[in-house]
């Protein structure tokens, strides 16, 4: 007896749209932290740190929900100011209280905007997959977004919390996973980050300084059905050895610090080449070539940082990639920083209508070392 099974559908990159607060400038951001340090009593040593950072971070403008760093004249009036009045130190229930008002405003904009440009149905997203690192509640982001939007009360919801700036991607992969089973006509993804809530004019090691420099705000949102513009072909995750200590985050453990800790070893960058130079990375990147016949892919790599960004270019030059690959992902850091969990999702949504490329790989770091990466083909392209 023979016994035939349907394939399993393809999933695709169907629609994408992206939520930006008000944006200020590296100038601005020098201004009111300089500031905030003169009124936590911390001297010229410091200051001068921070403002060698921002000029070596290549990141000129980010996006806030915190009126602090605006202009006067430009603040919303809609939004309270919970930094100024307690000397840029808000306590950990305020910045969460904060987070809860902000946040979902930020994802329910990005969802609609996917939404409108995917262009179907409401009532075929039988799914949601969101991540948020910079806060939490409960409810959250996802019936936020399930009540906004008028989604059916049993769309089925994933909340993927805390996991660091590989999430999106994670979110993404979990998403063609659901639509692959055969059970889902849409999956909507939202990642949404509020970093400069967990803005920490107290803390003063590297790694704190670092974080404070480079991440701001934004959030983005993917539908990902059995229909679509973008064919997702593969995706995957993996760890790097011997790195769990390289980039970590944990709860507040320190008294009288008000915000979550992280830590950013300085070598991430080296480490990530040698990876992809000579261990599990390497064979990933010839795997991809192979899969595509030998076409190089569009990259959306994760802007995490100037150091990682140049790291990892330099192995995809080595490759045989061109110099301008991370072109993407060095304008994005420059125009809005990293923005966490959301921040590969925004590369690959503001280079995917312009992408001349028949591929796009995306590649994402965070804790763990954790790598996640997808492969996407233009609908209606030659499978190699």
């Amino acid at each position: 007896m023979t016994t035939s099974f349907d394939p399993a559908p393809e999933a695709h990159i169907a629609g994408y749209g992206v939520a930006l607060p008000p944006r200020f400038s590296t100038s601005r951001f020098l201004e009111v932290d300089e500031e905030a340090r003169r009124r936590h009593g911390q001297g010229e040593g410091t200051r001068s740190l921070v403002r060698q950072l921002a000029q070596g971070s290549a990141v000129q403008f980010r996006h806030s929900v915190s009126p602090c760093w605006l202009p006067e004249a430009e603040r919303p009036q809609d939004v309270e100011d919970i930094f100024t009045p307690a000397d840029y130190d808000p306590p950990a229930w305020q910045r969460s209280q904060f987070w809860r008002e902000q946040a979902p405003k930020l994802a329910i904009e990005a969802a609609r905007a996917a939404v409108e440009h995917w262009g179907g149905r409401l009532e075929d997203i039988t799914h949601i997959v969101t991540t948020s690192t910079s806060g939490w509640s409960e409810p959250g982001i996802a019936c936020a977004v399930i009540h906004a939007l008028g989604l059916s009360l049993d769309t089925q919801k994933q909340e993927l919390n805390f996991n660091g700036c590989f999430c999106g991607a994670t979110c993404l992969r979990l998403a063609r996973d659901i639509v692959r089973a055969g059970e889902s006509r849409a999956v909507l993804v939202v990642a949404v980050e509020t970093s400069s809530i967990q803005y920490d004019p107290v803390a003063t090691d590297i790694s704190s300084l670092v974080a404070t420099i480079l991440f701001g705000d934004g959030a983005a949102a993917f539908v990902i059905a059995p229909e679509g513009d973008w064919v997702y072909e593969a995706a995957g995750m993996s760890l790097i050895p011997d790195t769990g200590e390289m980039l970590r985050m944990a709860p507040d453990t320190v008294p009288d610090r008000h915000t979550y800790a992280m830590f950013l070893h300085r070598e991430i960058g080296a480490r990530l080449a040698t990876y992809f130079r000579k261990e599990r990375g390497a064979v990933l990147l010839s795997n991809l070539l192979e899969r595509t016949g030998g076409e190089y892919p569009a990259l959306a790599v994760h802007p995490g940082g100037p150091n990682i960004l140049e790291s990892v270019r330099h192995v995809f030059e080595e490759n045989g990639w061109p110099p301008c690959a991370l072109q993407a992902s060095l304008e994005t850091l420059y125009n809005t920083g990293n923005l966490g969990a959301a921040a590969m999702l925004l590369v690959l949504a503001k280079m995917l209508p312009h992408v001349e490329a028949n591929r796009v790989a995306t590649f994402a770091f965070g804790p763990g070392v954790t790598v996640e990466w997808g492969l996407l083909r233009r609908n209606g392209q030659r499978h190699d």
